[in-house]
């Protein structure tokens, strides 16, 4: 929890120096940034899937599959980012015209993802090496590197900002650089190298990462048409979308922290076919999710006028903020659910399922009655945030209902 913090904090460190040169900026930014989440989502479900089968080769202790899972997730990682880094380079300024930038927005866009998103290779590497200290049993080591990386992002993307001047392009240097720090750090302190040695295809942990990786890759591909659509509504709720979320991603820590412990403890218990450890996480999870997100979600949300005031006093874009706060707030219930469950079922080695749910839900809800509630209903930002909203309250159901429908039921039949 600490280590997605500190890497949440380095994002609000961006868009704090970002606010301070425009709100074109800060529009170009989010727009860039939607696109690297995407990216970011890939890596993030490889995580899963590595932290899943290093968990489970510990539990049977099987050195030569953790061997072989190491060598594995850090050549597909270096694979997905030489494409990733070629279409950001190359692409990147089409691509953010394609989402309805602006001329000036598209362009200071355009730097920013050919810097940060040309060599996410270093992101890609940092999240998969830390998914493997984790799953070993040492989740401090990530953290303490996550810390020197925030330091050393603030440090040089403020000189780069406000002594040298260099706008846009000093806070992806600075993120740039910093990343390159934390990366040395953490191939250091992976171990033996042995470990990392020869190319061959996995077979298995490209079934597991697919879904997972597609799940991903459908909610990013979905934040960024639900941004298109934002854009329509004006470069101000643009840039207050950009402002609510650096603050509300705090709100998401712990759901999202405890998805993590969640897909480790569950495929360590799923591999000694424990089933009822397996529901007490599930239980714990979810309980420990709303107790730690609710005081978050309240602090913000009390004093969102001046944590927004900031970032901007355009009053449009502070006032989108601000509903974006109140709205996540009272989708805590739903957004907690959904993480839980996603990490339960992956832990299970079934990640087909939330790939079921997050494509009905993001087609259906978020996007297809998004468009209506904002579009043709004319709720405006207000509809966005309704259909957001009700795609987490789907997408907790239908994986709920369905691991108490087979996982329980399963379970309750042994015991009998």
């Amino acid at each position: 929890m600490m280590e997605n913090g500190l890497q949440m904090l380095m994002m609000v460190v961006d868009a704090y120096l970002v606010a301070q040169i425009s709100l074109a900026a800060v529009s170009a930014v989010s727009i860039a940034a939607n696109l690297i989440s995407i990216y970011q989502a890939v890596f993030i479900a490889l995580s899963a899937v590595i932290s899943s089968l290093v968990a489970r080769a510990l539990v049977q202790k099987t050195p030569e599959d953790l061997s072989k899972v190491i060598s594995q997730a850090i050549q597909l990682t270096l694979c997905l980012s030489l494409f990733m880094g070629v279409v950001s380079i190359f692409g990147g300024r089409t691509i953010l015209y394609l989402l309805g930038a602006s001329a000036e927005v598209g362009r200071l866009g355009a730097t920013y993802l050919a810097w940060v998103g040309g060599s996410i290779f270093l992101l890609g590497l940092m999240i998969s090496l830390g998914a493997v200290l984790r799953a070993k049993g040492q989740p401090r080591l990530p953290m303490y590197v996550s810390f020197l990386v925030n330091i050393v992002n603030i440090v040089l993307s403020a000189i780069a900002v406000f002594v040298f001047k260099w706008g846009i392009l000093g806070v992806a240097l600075g993120t740039l650089l910093s990343r390159v720090v934390g990366l040395v750090f953490l191939w250091h302190l992976l171990g033996d190298k042995s470990e990392r040695s020869g190319w061959q295809v996995d077979w298995e942990l490209l079934r597991l990462v697919l879904p997972v990786a597609g799940e991903r890759l459908i909610m990013r591909v979905g934040d960024v048409l639900i941004v298109a659509f934002i854009a329509r509504l004006g470069t101000a709720v643009l840039a207050g979308n950009a402002i609510g979320e650096s603050l509300t991603q705090f709100t998401y820590l712990p759901a999202m922290s405890l998805s993590v412990a969640t897909v480790i403890l569950t495929a360590q218990s799923h591999a000694q076919n424990d089933r009822f450890a397996v529901e007490e996480i599930r239980k714990q999870s979810y309980r420990l999710s709303l107790t730690l997100m609710g005081p978050i979600a309240g602090f913000i949300l009390l004093f969102s006028g001046t944590l927004i005031s900031l970032f901007t006093k355009d009053s449009q874009a502070g006032q989108a903020s601000q509903l974006l706060v109140l709205m996540s707030f009272l989708s805590l219930p739903m957004t907690a659910g959904t993480l839980i469950h996603t990490g339960l079922w992956q832990g299970l080695s079934r990640p087909k399922l939330p790939f079921y749910a997050t494509g009905l839900g993001m087609f259906v809800f978020r996007i297809g009655l998004g468009y209506v509630l904002t579009f043709v209903f004319e709720f405006a930002f207000l509809g966005i945030l309704m259909a957001v909203s009700l795609d987490n309250l789907f997408r907790w159901f239908f994986l709920k209902i369905i691991y108490n429908n087979i996982y329980r039921r399963n379970s309750n039949h042994e015991t009998q």
